[in-house]
C-alpha cells in the first residue's frame, strides 16, 4: 500500500510541475534552468542536493508568487531525475495581521490567509513531506493555518510597541507601519532561524537595489542603537536578524526602567542566501502563469518589501485618522466608509486589531490622536472629539497622569480608553524615554515600509502626528 502511495503521489507531483512548465514562458523555462544549475551549485553536487534547504519568505504579491511556483517547479524538476530532492521552508509573513478569509461578495476581494492557501492547493504543497508550510503570529512561528485561531498573548509585544510608538513619535499610520514594522518582521526571522543548520539558504528574489536599501537602513538602526548592547555590528544575516528582533522589544519597552538592554551575545552560524531577481525579473503584467496561479492583484505588485504588509491595515488607519480626529466628529463616523453592500463582509476589516493585538477601536483612535504627551496638551481637543462627556473631569485627568490622588474611575477610564498601564501614560505624560530609545525610534518615524523618507511633519508639529488641518 506505501508503494501504491508513493507512486500516485509521483504521478501527482509530475503533472503538477508539467503544468507549471506548460504556462511558462520561453524565459522563464530558461530562468527555471539557470535556477536547478545554481541549486545544484549550492548543494555541492546533485548527490548533496538532498541536504539543502530553502527558506523563503512568502509575501501577498505576484512576485512571491512567481518565486515560489519557480521554486517548486525546480524541486520537481530534480525529483523527476534525481532519488533526492531539496527540501522547502515557505514562512508566510503578512504584518500586522493577515486578514483571514471571509464569506464575500462575486467579484471582491479575498483574505491573505485564503490566496495563500489557495496558491498551495495550485502547487500542491501541503501534503508534500518536503515542504513545510509556516506563518508568523505574533512572537511565533507556527505551522501554516488557513483558521488559525490568533492569541492576543503572542501579539503583546507587537500591541505594546504600536501604541507607545503612536504615542511617543508618530501616530501617521506610513510612520506606525513604516520601517518600523521591520523590527517586527526581523524578531520573527530570528525565532525561525534559531534552529538553523549548515544546509540551510534563504532565498530571495528581491532588486539587488532594494536589498543595499535595506542593509543600510538596518545598520544605521543598529548603530543607533549602540546603547542597547548592539555595539558589535553583525557581519551575517542571522546576526543581523537578531540585532533587529532585539530592538523591536527594545521600542516596546522604551519607557521601562530596571530593566537589562543588554542583547544576549550568541554564536551566530553563517546563514547563506541566494539571490535570484537576476533569473526572475519583476514583470510589470500579468501572464499566463499569473492567471495558473490565479494571483490576486495587489498594490504590493512591483514594491518588494510592501509585500509583508497588510495594505487593507493602513487603509482601516486613515479611514480612522481621516474621521475620527476632526473637532465635532460624530463617534459613529470612527466606523470604515463603506458602501452598503460592502458593510456586512468587510466587518472583520474593523475589528483586526482588536482580534489580533487586543487594541480596539477606541484606543486606535486614542493612539492616533495622541492627547497625553507633552503633559496632556491635546487633552481636551481629543475629549472634545470623542468624550465630550468627560470634559467636566478634566482636571482630574491630570491628576492621574501626574500622579496626584484622584477617583478610581479615572485612573480605570484612561487604562482603559488608551489601553496603556497607568505608568506608562504617566511616562508619557512627561515624556520619560531614553534618549537612545528616542533617538532610534524617531530614525524609524522618518521611513516608510519601502524604506523612503516620508514627508517631513511642519516645523510648528511635535514630533507626533497630530490632527489633520
Amino acid at each position: 500500500m506505501s508503494a501504491i502511495h508513493e507512486q500516485a503521489m509521483h504521478n501527482i507531483y509530475k503533472q503538477v510541475y508539467e503544468r507549471l512548465c506548460k504556462n511558462m514562458s520561453q524565459a522563464q523555462h530558461a530562468s527555471l534552468q539557470l535556477l536547478v544549475q545554481r541549486l545544484l551549485v549550492a548543494a555541492g553536487g546533485l548527490e548533496y542536493i538532498g541536504s539543502l534547504r530553502l527558506l523563503v519568505l512568502q509575501g501577498n504579491d505576484r512576485s512571491s508568487a512567481r518565486l515560489l511556483a519557480t521554486l517548486r517547479a525546480a524541486q520537481l524538476s530534480i525529483a523527476l531525475r534525481a532519488p533526492e530532492t531539496f527540501q522547502l521552508r515557505v514562512l508566510v509573513a503578512c504584518l500586522p495581521a493577515p486578514s483571514p478569509p471571509r464569506p464575500r461578495p462575486r467579484g471582491s476581494g479575498s483574505g491573505c490567509l485564503d490566496s495563500h492557501q489557495r496558491l498551495f492547493n495550485t502547487l500542491f504543497l501541503d501534503d508534500d513531506v518536503r515542504v513545510e508550510l509556516q506563518m508568523i503570529d505574533g512572537c511565533e512561528v507556527v505551522p501554516f493555518c488557513c483558521k488559525s485561531a490568533k492569541s492576543t498573548e503572542r501579539w503583546a509585544l507587537a500591541r505594546n510597541a504600536l501604541l507607545l510608538f503612536s504615542h511617543l513619535i508618530d501616530a501617521r499610520p506610513e510612520a506606525l507601519f513604516g520601517s518600523r514594522i521591520h523590527l517586527e518582521l526581523a524578531d520573527a526571522l530570528r525565532l525561525a532561524l534559531s534552529g538553523q543548520q549548515e544546509g540551510d539558504v534563504v532565498v530571495t528574489a528581491m532588486p539587488a537595489r532594494q536589498r543595499r536599501r535595506y542593509l543600510s537602513w538596518a545598520r544605521r538602526t543598529l548603530r543607533l542603537a549602540g546603547e542597547h548592547g548592539l555595539r558589535d555590528m553583525p557581519q551575517s544575516l542571522a546576526g543581523l536578524f537578531e540585532g533587529l528582533g532585539a530592538l523591536h522589544g527594545v521600542a516596546g519597552t522604551a519607557l521601562e526602567r530596571g530593566r537589562s538592554d543588554q542583547a544576549p551575545a550568541r554564536e551566530q552560524a553563517v546563514l547563506r542566501v541566494i539571490a535570484v531577481d537576476d533569473l526572475l525579473p519583476q514583470m510589470p503584467v500579468r501572464d499566463q502563469l499569473d492567471e495558473f496561479l490565479n494571483c490576486p492583484e495587489s498594490a504590493s505588485d512591483g514594491k518588494p518589501l510592501s509585500a509583508f504588509l497588510d495594505p487593507l491595515a493602513i487603509m482601516h488607519l486613515h479611514e480612522v485618522r481621516t474621521h475620527g480626529i476632526q473637532t465635532n466628529t460624530p463617534r459613529d463616523l470612527l466606523q470604515l466608509a463603506r458602501s452598503p453592500t460592502q458593510t456586512k463582509p468587510e466587518q472583520p476589516d474593523q475589528d483586526r486589531f482588536d482580534k489580533t493585538y487586543g487594541i480596539t477601536q477606541t484606543q486606535i483612535a486614542c493612539a492616533l490622536f495622541s492627547p497625553i504627551a507633552n503633559h496632556g496638551r491635546d487633552l481636551e481637543r481629543y475629549l472634545q472629539c470623542r468624550h465630550r462627556e468627560m470634559l467636566v473631569a478634566l482636571p482630574y485627568l491630570h491628576r492621574a497622569l501626574q500622579g496626584k490622588p484622584c477617583p478610581e474611575p479615572i485612573k480605570d477610564w484612561l487604562i482603559e480608553t488608551s489601553g496603556l498601564t497607568l505608568g506608562q501614560l504617566r511616562a508619557i505624560y512627561e515624556g520619560r524615554i531614553r534618549p537612545a530609545s528616542r533617538r532610534m525610534l524617531a530614525n524609524l518615524a522618518r521611513r516608510d515600509v519601502q524604506l523612503r523618507l516620508l514627508r517631513q511633519l511642519p516645523a510648528s508639529a511635535p514630533s507626533r502626528c497630530k490632527a489633520s488641518p
